[in-house]
């Protein structure tokens, strides 16, 4: 049965706690190949660090398509992570050892929107899996280009998870994903997903978290 890799980029000055627990090596419920990581939370003024930093420039196409045909999220898939995500945040959560409480639901932003897709589209065309982008940029990084002007701001990344429901369910059982999901700091959020079948994994999802200044 192939595994399941989890793993988190610790970027930022705030910790953060998890939701269910989190294995660094877990099987797959279906033997799908899959990969997840999470952002640590970022404030304004936080000094942020990263490795493994690749050279290169972000796509800006289209976020409905990419040079090599990936595929992007439709309205309707980014309406159904958002119903999800809004359930989970509707009551408590118990994420490893810290219970997490009800928070208020998070509302759909476009610029968040348009940050995710672009790089869910990255991620499945240039087949790799990394908070940062191709051009050394953080997600932070990616919601001001897009002008978002941020005092909170987090991501989640999934790839190999074939449904919407599937993507949240895993985030959800993984520490840095549910502490951004039910974080009370954050009141937005963007939705991006890529397909294509020439990438490792095929499904690419990336959810931007943001509360604006």
């Amino acid at each position: 049965m192939k595994k399941s890799y989890v793993y988190g980029l610790l970027v930022a000055l705030l910790g953060v706690a998890a939701c269910q627990s989190d294995n660094s090596l877990t099987p797959a419920q279906d033997g799908t190949k899959v990969a997840t990581s999470s952002t640590s939370l970022a404030t304004e003024g936080a000094t942020a660090t990263s490795s493994g930093v690749i050279t290169g420039s972000i796509n800006t196409a289209n976020a409905s398509s990419s040079p090599m045909g990936a595929r992007a999220a439709s309205a309707a898939l980014q309406q159904e992570i958002l119903t999800y995500l809004n359930a989970a945040r509707s009551k408590s959560c118990l994420c490893g050892s810290t219970t997490y409480p009800a928070v208020p639901a998070l509302a759909l932003n476009t610029k968040l929107t348009t940050a995710s897709d672009k790089f869910a589209l990255d991620l499945a065309t240039y087949n790799y899996f990394s908070h940062t982008g191709r051009d050394g940029s953080q997600p932070w990084d990616r919601m001001t280009r897009e002008g978002y002007v941020w005092r909170a701001a987090g991501e989640n990344i999934a790839a190999g998870y074939p449904t919407a429901r599937a993507v949240v369910d895993g985030w959800l059982k993984s520490p840095g994903h549910c502490a951004n999901i039910m974080s009370a700091n954050f009141k937005e959020v963007g939705v991006g997903y890529a397909y294509t079948t020439t990438s490792t994994y095929k499904h690419y999802w990336v959810t931007d978290f943001g509360t604006q200044r």
